[in-house]
């Protein structure tokens, strides 16, 4: 696979975990944070705005092992790879 496919693989499970994560419900009830006031607070837009912090969540600490994993010499595609077994680890961990 291409290291662009890969990508893609990534941001689908990144986008799982952050339908299916039980942190979701922490960033839910902590939406008087995050959210602008000049939106509204429907449960619409609370479960969207949580479900995308969860994903770019997720994406970022499965990157972690994937970027010490590519500056310690592994090839890109292998860092990749690395990144997609990091994020589906996440996934699997919440979905426990």
């Amino acid at each position: 696979m291409t290291p662009q496919n890969l990508f893609v693989a990534v941001v689908a499970v990144c986008l799982l975990n952050g339908l299916s994560s039980p942190m979701l419900g922490v960033v839910w009830h902590l939406h008087p944070v995050w959210l602008p006031e000049m939106l509204p607070a429907t449960r619409e837009i609370v479960f969207y705005g949580a479900s995308l912090i969860v994903s770019t969540g997720t994406m970022l600490l499965g990157a972690v092992p994937a970027a010490i994993a590519e500056r310690l010499g592994l090839s890109p595609t292998g860092a990749m790879w690395t990144w997609l077994g990091g994020v589906i680890l996440l996934l699997l961990v919440g979905m426990r």
